[in-house]
């Protein structure tokens, strides 16, 4: 009979080699689930911009079907009334009061963009204005367009949920619309 006293059980370095391949695989794991992450958010992103850009459709045929002849408070028959309008027959905002003192700014103040996309979207993401972090889903920023550079006439959205810290200028993800051409378009870097 053979003496059976050898110890059974993994030696050091088999253990190291286990630890290390559970590392590797690990972090690819999360390498995977950060792009699963960003490509649903990028997902989501597009669809807010779509549902965004067809209530801009709907209150621009709203405002067309109405008469369609220069800048008008509170649009009658849609989004409770409160929706003003610019010259062009696109949203600028609620409260610009009657007459308008500058019918091509979004808005009376920073607050024109957040009230535009809490208006304009049922049950959208959680916005703040863009000096206020506040752990919101989306910053708002009002700012100029390039080709009119006289009005506030853009809202900028920028994604805050992946932890971009960015400007609206240099983020990565964003929804932009410039109420002059009634565009919306979502901008992914």
């Amino acid at each position: 009979m053979k003496n059976q006293n050898k110890e059974l059980g993994f030696t050091l370095i088999e253990l190291l080699v286990v630890i290390i391949v559970l590392g590797i695989l690990a972090l690819v794991a999360n390498v995977k689930f950060v792009d699963f992450r960003r490509d649903g958010e990028i997902a989501s992103v597009k669809t807010l911009a779509a549902s965004f850009k067809q209530s801009l459709t709907f209150a621009h045929t709203k405002w067309q079907i109405t008469g369609g002849s220069g800048a008008m408070n509170d649009l009658a028959g849609f989004a409770g009334g409160v929706l003003d309008i610019n010259s062009q027959g696109y949203p600028i905002g609620i409260d610009k009061r009657n007459p308008m003192g500058a019918p091509n700014n979004i808005g009376r103040g920073k607050q024109g963009c957040v009230s535009l996309w809490n208006t304009l979207l049922t049950d959208p993401p959680s916005i703040s204005l863009a000096e206020i972090d506040n752990g919101s889903d989306f910053q708002a920023y009002r700012h100029k367009a390039e080709t009119n550079p006289d009005a506030q006439s853009q809202c900028t959205y920028v994604l805050r949920t992946l932890g971009d810290t960015q400007g609206y200028q240099d983020a990565d993800i964003v929804i932009n619309y410039n109420s002059v051409t009634g565009r919306v378009r979502a901008l992914i870097n």
